[in-house]
């Protein structure tokens, strides 16, 4: 057994970070917003998979979004360094909001349900997410103590797992039952609460030193002769951008062991969130009766698991080495995939995806905890945005692949994913340094 990967002095009581204020604040508005998400989340891929009836088409709509998503993921993580996490949060609810609110309307009107504006959402939304993902995982750090990381992240991904297993059940039954404008009008609507609960949040301690600490920064800067440290001419802001970026980058080559990590989360991730999106969505058309309630199951049931996975984290103490668990739940997860492939019983494929969500928010809690101990806090944005990049920026790939192989055979999508992570965990399991990882 290695070390453990969690701290004994990190065992605060499960509900003590919502005592504090901006804590709470932030748990409530990104919970509603998360509800809204569900919807939409089941709303989109049945929309386009009900105008196409193609994979192809799915994977292409998933792709559009991850490619702008990803791109701009270090860019977003420089910028929440620099700027502030609450601030980008505010801007970015908001404009989702706006595209959302205005995907509800034209959804209700006749003719209006093209392919192509599908598209254009999708990059629309992969533009803000690439901005508002690494504010939001580096939010937390600066409204609580150190101490209070494990007890703030066990909440937040706790909640997001509770969420994610009843939303996408409503939905499907909403959208069923209403029409698919209702889920994407709830989504917008969620959207503006958050952003008001953000509003409301006031600047704590930490937030002010580290203002001050970039202000020092600031004021160091070598000065042009027409411009102040707060008007930097727009070439300086751009080169000093890169140069954040590119410091994140040698931060993170540099540590040898979140390098590591990083890399293994990339090439696992590269067969499995394809399939995961548009293999799912593709079960509820072809192999299972309902529809789009059949998907919200699934979803659920992936909500579910992850619930388990995530409170697994409170009580577990006496963890092996983060490389160990990496390994073993990239295997779990591998054969998961497997069996979905050939099980035509919808009850029994919710429960293996059930356990694939286990494993996922078991990671999920561990991972991001590690890294924000990993990291200081001045680098933390753009650490972070790399650690999402790891597993996002595959997507569009991943996206394109699924779709092509799901539009050849469904069985033969899982099992190649499945047996693809299974291989990679084995080959990565020879390796010292990967089950080393402390």
């Amino acid at each position: 057994m290695g070390k453990s990967t969690v701290s004994s002095n990190d065992k605060l009581p499960l509900w003590q970070p919502l005592t504090v204020r901006n804590f709470r604040l932030l748990f409530i508005g990104e919970n509603v917003s998360l509800i809204g998400d569900q919807f939409f989340l089941v709303a989109l891929p049945w929309l386009t998979i009900q105008l196409t009836k193609s994979p192809i088409s799915l994977g292409g709509v998933l792709m559009a979004a991850a490619i702008p998503r990803a791109i701009l993921m270090l860019v977003g993580g420089a910028v929440s360094d620099r700027l502030s996490p609450r601030l980008m949060m505010i801007v970015s609810h908001i404009l989702c909001a706006l595209l959302t609110g205005l995907l509800t309307v034209l959804v209700m009107l006749p003719g209006t349900q093209q392919i192509w504006l599908l598209y254009l959402f999708a990059i629309s939304f992969g533009i803000v997410e690439g901005f508002s993902i690494p504010a939001a995982r580096s939010i937390i750090p600066t409204l609580v103590t150190k101490e209070q990381l494990i007890a703030s992240n066990t909440l937040s991904q706790g909640s997001t797992q509770l969420i994610m297993l009843i939303g996408p059940t409503l939905g499907g039954l909403l959208i069923a039952s209403v029409g698919i404008e209702k889920a994407f009008a709830i989504d917008a609507a969620s959207f503006l609460f958050s952003a008001v609960t953000l509003l409301l949040i006031k600047k704590s301690d930490k937030q002010t030193i580290a203002q001050r600490q970039e202000s020092v920064v600031t004021n160091e800067l070598p000065q042009t002769p027409d411009s102040s440290p707060r008007k930097a001419s727009f070439t300086h802001q751009i080169n000093s951008l890169i140069a954040g970026i590119r410091e994140g980058l040698n931060y993170t080559w540099h540590n040898p062991a979140l390098k590591v990590v990083l890399l293994v989360i990339t090439v696992i991730n590269f067969f499995f969130l394809g399939p995961l999106e548009v293999g799912i969505t593709s079960l509820a058309q072809t192999r299972f009766s309902g529809g789009a309630i059949a998907l919200g199951v699934m979803r659920s049931a992936w909500g579910g698991g992850a619930l388990l996975g995530t409170l697994m984290t409170a009580v577990l103490t006496n963890l092996p080495a983060l490389g160990i668990v990496i390994l073993s739940l990239g295997a779990v997860q591998g054969l998961g995939f497997f069996c979905i492939g050939f099980l035509g019983n919808l009850t029994l494929t919710s429960l293996v995806i059930a356990v694939l969500g286990g494993c996922s928010g078991f990671f999920t809690v561990l991972g991001i905890t590690w890294v924000q101990k990993q990291t200081p806090p001045e680098m933390l944005g753009r650490v972070i945005s790399l650690a999402t990049f790891s597993a996002v920026g595959v997507a569009p790939f991943s996206y394109v692949l699924a779709g092509f192989l799901a539009n050849i055979n469904l069985v033969l999508l899982f099992t190649i994913s499945g047996g693809m992570i299974v291989i990679i965990n084995a080959l990565l399991a020879t390796n010292p340094s990967v089950r080393a990882i402390e």
